[in-house]
């Protein structure tokens, strides 16, 4: 019950602290952009750095597609635990703790010397990692309504694309003029200053206007999501794109400089570009969703992955691409292969709804992270055993697979103005 028709946004001012309650949801929004993009930042920081680990650590191609499913596998282990963590504990305390984490461990790695000690860094910073797309993805379920989530969501899942962009830009330059481990170190210590903003500035508390006074959710009760068709499918597809997404964020730096014959800090900016384009694809979905397709999160997803098969076919051919050119297929490619993340998990929080977002999400990322533990080794397993054309004529074809098969099951969730209602819900 609201109770004498309170606005639920000023009662979420007084809760929070904000001064001015109109702008409590996009403080909550550009701190759990900043979080993502910085969280992010530290625990991916071994994607642009790849050239220079593989020569200061000596490894085979191969090996390099370890690295960043490493952050990943502690990921997926606590991806469950973290939702229902984030449920319990709220948006804050989530995201602190998980921030601490990652940079402490990733701080950590720039100590090991070996390629076995950075992987067992690299797992426990993917303890920390978990957390931010259930706890993010919260904060935009608390704070936005449905008409606006796509948007909102859109915007906070720049930040992991941001902290690529920043990454690549900013540690490969670091490593070429002192060394790899500095920074990795430089990637650490940001992501734990980035908790103690979280633990100090984030609003304390949000009221939903919708759905107030919930009763947390049970894992019990997610098997009931579970045997829905429907939910399997999305879940499926997220793990399939995820496998184009890591291995494209795997292998991008060293394409462009084993087949375009760039240095490694030129290569690098091909994954920034990618990023940058995955960037503005999060936000221009968000925006075509809640405007154009009625709030419908599933034909963005299609179309993303009907320009993966595009890229990644041209990627196959290995071509001399002209600087410009290259530099447009780096954009396209990142775009496909980033861009459907917000559209996705804001379709699986909407599946959740307010009681379940955070448990669903940490479902969802489950699936997701999986893909990324099977990407990367898949992709540099093939070039391995077959060069570069094969590890891309592969990804084309999941992502085909994907475009076919989402938009088969029947709608997932009914809407209508101002409200969703989730159609596969458990029963209460």
């Amino acid at each position: 019950m609201h109770g004498g028709g309170a606005n639920p946004q000023s009662r979420a001012g007084l809760i929070t602290g904000v001064h001015n309650p109109g702008m409590a949801p996009w403080v909550a929004l550009a701190l759990a952009t900043l979080a993502h993009a910085l969280g992010s930042f530290s625990a991916l920081s071994v994607a642009p750095l790849t050239p220079f680990l593989l020569d200061a650590l000596d490894l085979t191609r191969a090996q390099v597609g370890l690295l960043l499913p490493a952050a990943y596998l502690g990921g997926v282990a606590m991806s469950l635990p973290a939702g229902w963590l984030t449920d319990r504990v709220g948006v804050r305390g989530a995201l602190a703790g998980g921030l601490a984490v990652i940079g402490c461990m990733v701080a950590l790695a720039s100590l090991a010397d070996g390629l076995g000690r950075i992987l067992g860094c690299l797992v426990v910073a993917g303890f920390g990692f978990s957390v931010l797309n259930p706890a993010t993805g919260k904060a935009v379920i608390d704070w936005f309504p449905p008409r606006r989530r796509g948007v909102a969501m859109g915007v906070k899942q720049t930040g992991l694309t941001l902290g690529g962009v920043v990454g690549a830009l900013v540690l490969p330059p670091l490593a070429a003029a002192s060394d790899w481990r500095h920074a990795l170190a430089a990637a650490g210590f940001t992501s734990i200053a980035c908790a103690l903003v979280i633990a100090f500035a984030y609003p304390r508390r949000s009221v939903s206007g919708t759905v107030p006074h919930l009763d947390p959710a049970r894992l019990r009760e997610l098997p009931a999501f579970l045997r829905r068709p429907g939910v399997r499918v999305v879940l499926t597809c997220g793990l399939a794109l995820s496998m184009a997404q890591s291995s494209l964020l795997a292998y991008l730096t060293l394409y462009g400089r084993d087949v375009w014959g760039l240095s490694s800090v030129e290569a690098a900016r091909l994954l920034a570009l990618a990023q940058l384009g995955g960037t503005g694809s999060r936000l221009a979905w968000g925006v075509v969703s809640d405007r154009y397709f009625g709030s419908r999160r599933r034909p963005g997803i299609v179309i993303s992955a009907g320009i993966a098969v595009a890229s990644f076919g041209v990627l196959a051919t290995t071509l001399a691409l002209p600087t410009a050119l290259g530099a447009l297929l780096a954009i396209a490619a990142g775009a496909a292969a980033f861009g459907w993340v917000g559209l996705y998990f804001t379709l699986v929080a909407e599946l959740g709804g307010a009681r379940y977002a955070g448990l669903l999400t940490g479902v969802a990322v489950t699936f997701s992270w999986s893909g990324v533990l099977v990407g990367p080794p898949l992709f540099g397993a093939l070039l391995q055993a077959s060069g570069w054309s094969l590890p891309w004529l592969v990804l084309a074809a999941i992502a085909l697979g994907v475009a076919f098969v989402l938009p088969r099951p029947r709608p997932l969730v009914k809407r209508d103005v101002d409200a969703i209602q989730v159609a596969t819900a458990p029963p209460p």
